[in-house]
């Protein structure tokens, strides 16, 4: 499963805003016995707009990046949850979002980590991970009303709501593969 969404993602000619992207996430994707799955954090509720919310690792690019949005990917996903670059294998590429709440603009990247895979939270950035199959993903999408009384789409992952930003890259990807 893993080879045709690599396939998918070479295919795909992913959209760029006209402004360039300041920050940049890892789509953690791994496969197992139970199919293809993607890795998620819930932020910490420390500080910031986005606090508390579900997403994937990433951040704001920082001088050592070296204006490389894949490297501001790659080291937060190893600060946030100590992903280590090395362990990824990047696979493609979705399209630049723009966040609803704060408007910066996000660059993912598509990665394929080993499983199991044992994440460390830095616990002054998140709260906890989270995994989710993407089957179950697309089943579970809430595009009307939801109980959340979030914009859509909605994906529920262990009864918090994956919404905004990270929703519409979870519909990208969904829709590119089309499971």
């Amino acid at each position: 499963m893993i080879h045709s969404i690599e396939k998918a993602l070479k295919d795909h000619n992913p959209e760029d805003l006209p402004q360039k992207a300041r920050a940049a996430v890892l789509v953690p994707l791994f496969e197992s016995e139970k199919g293809v799955g993607l890795v998620l954090i819930q932020r910490s509720e420390n500080e910031g707009p986005h606090r508390g919310q579900m997403g994937f690792p990433g951040g704001m690019v920082e001088p050592g990046d070296n204006g490389s949005l894949l490297q501001t990917a790659l080291r937060e996903a190893k600060e946030e949850i100590m992903i280590f670059p090395e362990d990824v294998k990047i696979i493609g590429e979705l399209s630049q979002r723009q966040t609803i709440l704060s408007e910066l603009s996000v660059k993912p990247y598509v990665g394929v980590i080993p499983y199991p895979y044992n994440f460390i939270p830095d616990l002054t950035e998140v709260q906890d991970t989270y995994t989710a199959y993407l089957a179950a993903l697309d089943r579970e999408v809430m595009m009307g009303e939801n109980s959340f009384d979030l914009p859509p789409p909605v994906y529920p992952v262990s009864g918090k709501p994956v919404w905004g930003l990270t929703g519409r890259m979870i519909m990208e990807l969904l829709e590119l593969i089309k499971l």
